[in-house]
């Protein structure tokens, strides 16, 4: 399956980032790849995750990092649209 990561998935990847980066610039990169590599697995097995808090989504928490990638199996065959990733602490309505 094709994975997407949708406008405000990429957003938060930045954020993720910068605040990272503020201490740890070397961690900051390794972190986000290893969220992108967990994001492309789902293109492989996409039922890794739990019922999401949302209608139609699926939460994974990415291994060995508190992040979870919030997703959805697209209608369109073959599609996983990551539309977050939020700290597993973070308060969230998703």
């Amino acid at each position: 399956m094709k994975v997407i990561l949708r406008e405000a998935a990429y957003g938060d990847l930045d954020r993720i980032f910068d605040w990272i980066a503020k201490d740890r610039p070397r961690s900051a990169h390794a972190v986000i790849e290893r969220i992108l590599e967990s994001a492309e697995r789902l293109g492989r097995f996409p039922h890794l995750g739990h019922v999401g808090r949302l209608p139609n989504t699926f939460e994974w928490v990415v291994p060995g990092l508190p992040y979870v990638l919030v997703y959805r199996i697209s209608a369109d065959p073959g599609v996983i649209d990551v539309i977050t990733v939020v700290h597993g602490a973070q308060d969230r309505d998703l």
